[in-house]
């Protein structure tokens, strides 16, 4: 008899979820282990033979829905072989359970069964004949396009007077063979309370999976038909025995090793929630003094074009004396200047955030291009009542970006006469070996020893921002560049005695790079004695 009907069938698509790549595998395993119900069905595919042991319709139905639905998602022929049950009785418990047993049942993908249609064909059971059924079923599904069997079975079929039903057990272990290597799949329904304790104890025996409540388990009860039948060598249980235990041992361990996986990545998950906590509260800081800064130079150019605006109206003919207009407009290029300098900050911070900062090696000389930074800050010096000392003998060249190098010497002396108003600063070059140092000295506040591993962080800075201005950029910047073009900054300090900066850079790359071997001996002037 052809159990499956001849209406037209359109498996459904299979909906089984891709894994997720950023899942480690051992956690994915565990989560599809440990999961729900469907999780865990979700993992059987074909060749598994599965019993279930249940007490209750609800638990029997709870199971099986599950089971059949993963089925009909994979485009499997599901066939349901009721005995306890009617299958009017089983379709509403599964329809009630989210199933479309309706459209299932139209298109021919869900089949209900009678034990005179499966086990018991010609009135009593042949285990052969069993297995010849199913493989004969499996092979019309899937010449109907249908991508495999899943079949389940109410057992108590067996509790029957039919000839043959003495040779359950022994059918249970033989189906095995059959399944290994086939596109089918079984789950056999055994009722505890109709069972004798020896039949659940064989079936146990007889199945490599088992379903006991609302859990999956992988049956360490499962003995190979050899076993079962009484036909294996006392090696073939010694072995089996053996694996048994190194499998038990091997969950253990597998269980500790999940368990230090998951403590790492709570620890990790920790750190860097943290970190992102610190990262918003030094975004908050940043903006709230972003935004200061950036209003500090727009008050007084507001003030200055309002004094030019006054001056004009009270002027005759809108004429106002050439000297007033040149020291407003020289104050209004100084605010300009220096909101331009915040603006140009906050793009190479971005720049160098992003990776697209780009360099333009020249041949620079040092001597000259200190000289030139010098002069641009001599007047700011002087208002700052710090002398300012540059001391860069000729010959110290090499080949940078001479706009980068610049910013870096600008942000340092920046740095030295805003820390060290009111004493000397100093500026000097020299040629060491390979290298070109540049030096950047004060004789201010001084740096503590536990904020020297930190001022050259972003937004990081080694006072209160309320005592001194500025973005905490400037050292950031300094660094970052210096390292673009092969060096970095060094710093010594002493809280009270000031603070050394020197940016050291190779000069290898320059062909035309004089010996330096007989170079003078040179290292960072130290700081005053305590």
């Amino acid at each position: 008899m052809n159990v499956l009907s001849t209406t037209s069938r359109t498996p459904a698509p299979s909906s089984r979820p891709l894994p997720d790549p950023s899942a480690p595998e051992a956690l994915r395993a565990a989560g599809e282990t440990v999961g729900g119900l469907c999780q865990q069905f979700h993992r059987l595919h074909h060749g598994d033979h599965v019993c279930l042991i249940y007490e209750t319709f609800e638990e029997q139905m709870t199971a099986l829905a599950p089971f059949l639905q993963d089925g009909l998602a994979r485009g499997e022929c599901c066939a349901y072989i009721v005995d306890e049950r009617t299958a009017e009785e089983v379709a509403a418990a599964l329809a009630a359970r989210g199933l479309d047993v309706e459209a299932a049942r139209a298109s021919g993908a869900l089949l209900f069964l009678t034990k005179r249609d499966a086990y018991l064909r010609d009135g009593v059971f042949d285990p052969e004949a069993m297995v010849a059924f199913l493989r004969n079923t499996q092979d019309e599904g899937l010449a109907e396009g249908f991508t495999g069997l899943r079949v389940t079975g109410e057992m108590t079929w067996a509790l029957g007077s039919e000839t043959g039903c003495e040779r359950l057990i022994e059918y249970e272990a033989l189906i095995n063979r059959f399944f290994t290597g086939s596109r089918s799949l079984a789950v056999c329904q055994y009722n505890r309370r109709r069972f004798p304790a020896e039949i659940i104890r064989d079936t146990l025996r007889t199945h490599p999976v088992a379903v006991v409540g609302n859990e999956v388990h992988e049956n360490l009860f499962y003995e190979t038909p050899e076993m079962v039948l009484g036909t294996e060598s006392a090696g073939t249980r010694v072995d089996w025995m053996v694996s048994q235990l190194q499998r038990v041992r091997h969950g253990e361990r597998r269980l500790v090793e999940l368990g230090e996986q998951l403590a790492r990545q709570a620890s990790e998950n920790a750190r860097l929630y943290h970190e992102a906590q610190k990262a918003v509260r030094m975004r908050d800081e940043f903006l709230s003094v972003a935004s200061h800064e950036l209003k500090t130079p727009l008050t007084p150019l507001h003030l200055k074009l309002q004094g030019i605006k006054r001056e004009a109206e009270r002027s005759p003919e809108g004429h106002m004396p050439s000297p007033l207009v040149v020291r407003a407009v020289e104050g209004a290029e100084q605010q300009v200047r220096k909101l331009a300098a915040l603006v140009n900050e906050l793009l190479d911070v971005a720049r160098l955030t992003e990776g697209r900062l780009s360099l333009a090696p020249e041949k620079v000389d040092v001597s000259q291009l200190l000289g030139d930074v010098s002069g641009r800050f001599a007047q700011e010096a002087a208002r700052m009542q710090c002398p300012l000392h540059v001391d860069v003998p000729a010959g110290v060249v090499g080949s940078w970006d001479r706009q980068r190098l610049e910013q870096i010497v600008t942000n340092l002396l920046t740095n030295a006469l805003k820390y060290g108003a009111g004493h000397p600063v100093s500026l000097t070059a020299r040629a060491v070996g390979n290298q070109a140092w540049l030096l950047v000295r004060d004789e201010g506040i001084g740096i503590a020893p536990e904020s020297l591993g930190r001022i050259f962080g972003k937004f990081e800075r080694a006072v209160p921002e309320r005592h001194y201005g500025g973005l905490g950029l400037g050292l950031y910047i300094a660094q970052q560049l210096a390292h673009a073009m092969g060096g970095e900054i060094r710093v010594e300090s002493r809280l009270g005695e000031g603070s050394v900066f020197t940016v050291v850079l190779p000069l290898s790359a320059c062909p035309w790079q004089q010996d330096a071997s007989g170079a003078e001996d040179f290292s960072a002037p130290a700081l005053r004695a305590s």
